[in-house]
């Protein structure tokens, strides 16, 4: 049996929202993707998918980083120039090996979030004012403007008993160098974890405690 074409287009909110219940349960999920991020009502969709991402994973986080362009303010990658001509290309040519960087920021580290550092600026006090301002369950990376309220607890299960703990509840051990702890005692059975050694696993499981 032929199967049949498939077809992408990109829809405004307006347009998905007519689509609401009416889909396969694969395109249903877009759009309530598209209604979440919709609920934060934020002006820019980028960094009402931000906050999304933030609560789903349970922090807000970035790494500077150099970037080719910005998709926030709309600057445009371009090429360094030869400085002078050669057998292979005249003087003033791109050099499409040397592209210019802009200095920027990558959110969550993922390459499909990142604008430049101006944007960056802009949007960084928004994001955390309205964190704040809700109350959302999010751990927010140290810096210069706003401390975070809360911090993300890793569900962690250990290795002898194999029941789950947080690690907020995991007794400490000194590191190697002896200026520092971290956790690694199993509050239930008392294993603890060790360099080269056996250690309690770890998972994608996460609660949100508040800052002590």
């Amino acid at each position: 049996m032929t199967q049949p074409k498939e077809y992408k287009i990109y829809l405004s909110l307006e347009n998905l929202l007519l689509l609401d219940g009416k889909v396969s349960e694969e395109s249903q999920k877009v759009i309530d993707t598209a209604k979440l991020d919709a609920s934060f009502g934020l002006e820019d969709p980028r960094l009402n998918e931000i906050l999304r991402l933030a609560v789903k994973g349970g922090k807000l986080d970035w790494v500077y980083s150099d970037v080719f362009s910005c998709p926030a303010c709309g600057l445009k990658g371009d090429y360094q120039t030869y400085p002078r001509s050669s057998r292979y290309h005249r003087k003033g040519d791109k050099n499409y090996k040397k592209p210019i960087r802009y200095f920027g920021v990558r959110v969550f580290r993922y390459e499909s979030h990142y604008m430049c550092g101006t944007c960056w600026k802009k949007a960084m006090p928004v994001l955390i004012d309205y964190i704040i301002s809700q109350d959302l369950k999010v751990e927010i990376q140290q810096n210069d403007y706003q401390e975070t309220r809360y911090v993300v607890d890793d569900l962690r299960i250990c290795y002898n008993c194999k029941r789950e703990m947080y690690e907020s509840e995991m007794g400490k051990l000194p590191t190697l160098m002896g200026r520092g702890d971290y956790p690694g005692v199993c509050p239930h059975c008392k294993a603890e974890s060790r360099f080269l050694g056996s250690s309690h696993k770890t998972t994608d499981k996460f609660r949100l405690i508040e800052k002590k």
